[in-house]
């Protein structure tokens, strides 16, 4: 399959060289930490948005925010560009909103999903990360030989922007996950106990979670301060998707300040 790939970060290096492994056929936009290794794995690069997006079956995006992917589709013609029967897969995590307008703005014939992962690096060069997908069931289908490829299990949760929905509720949940496990270890640490090996103990006890395996391995702040940059941006942006659709988040009001 043609594939074209705009997004060469830490997760989407790891994407893209799965594709090429694949034995599929990857052009990427020549920007990124991870173009060195992709370019060296077979990808042929352009700095030419909407020629990359004409040439390919299937375009990826693996962006940070709903800025870039504004920026991308919209000012730089990525997606008035692209060719009826092909597939635009977006991976960033943002609006639901966004993802139905890129829908409705598509040019005739190009079909978009909104397919949110979940897993890191680790996951993604395994082959193992979780997908959650909106869309057309038969688009998502078509696009299935390339999104296999890094990922093992992949969800259709229905239309356009039922993917990014989940993922912002997944994220909304880790955020307070996380932002609880480590108080419950600073509560532990005033009590005398050593909060890593508290940590590990609690992962083997019923109160264990991926939030609580993170921390078992340094100060609890590290963890934070780490994640913050990512969740300050997917927790606005679940709080934003709940005020558009009328969902009561109000339970995770402590995690919306704390993020905020």
């Amino acid at each position: 399959m043609k594939v074209g790939w705009i997004g060469l970060g830490e997760i989407g290096k790891h994407m893209a060289l799965r594709v090429l492994d694949a034995g599929h056929d990857l052009v990427a936009y020549d920007r990124g930490a991870g173009k060195e290794e992709v370019a060296a794995k077979g990808a042929r690069m352009t700095s030419d948005y909407a020629a990359l997006a004409a040439g390919c079956e299937a375009l990826c995006l693996c962006l940070f925010s709903d800025a870039q992917v504004r920026d991308v589709l919209f000012d730089q013609g990525t997606l008035a560009a692209m060719q009826p029967g092909s597939v635009l897969a977006i991976h960033t995590t943002g609006s639901p909103a966004l993802a139905r307008e890129i829908g409705e703005r598509a040019p005739p014939g190009v079909s978009v999903l909104d397919a949110c992962f979940s897993g890191g690096p680790h996951e993604t060069a395994n082959g193992d990360l979780t997908l959650m997908v909106g869309g057309d069931e038969q688009v998502l289908e078509k696009a299935r030989p390339v999104l296999s490829t890094y990922a093992s299990r992949i969800n259709h949760m229905g239309p356009l922007g039922a993917g990014q929905t989940l993922k912002l509720l997944n994220n909304l949940l880790f955020a307070t996950n996380l932002m609880q496990a480590a108080e419950i270890l600073d509560i532990a640490r005033t009590q005398g106990l050593d909060p890593q090996f508290a940590a590990k103990v609690i992962c083997q006890s019923s109160g264990g979670s991926m939030a609580m395996g993170l921390l078992q391995n340094g100060p609890a702040e590290l963890t934070l301060n780490a994640a913050r940059h990512y969740m300050v941006k997917d927790v606005d942006a679940a709080s934003e998707a709940a005020k558009d659709t009328g969902i009561d988040v109000s339970t995770f009001r402590k995690t919306l300040d704390y993020y905020r």
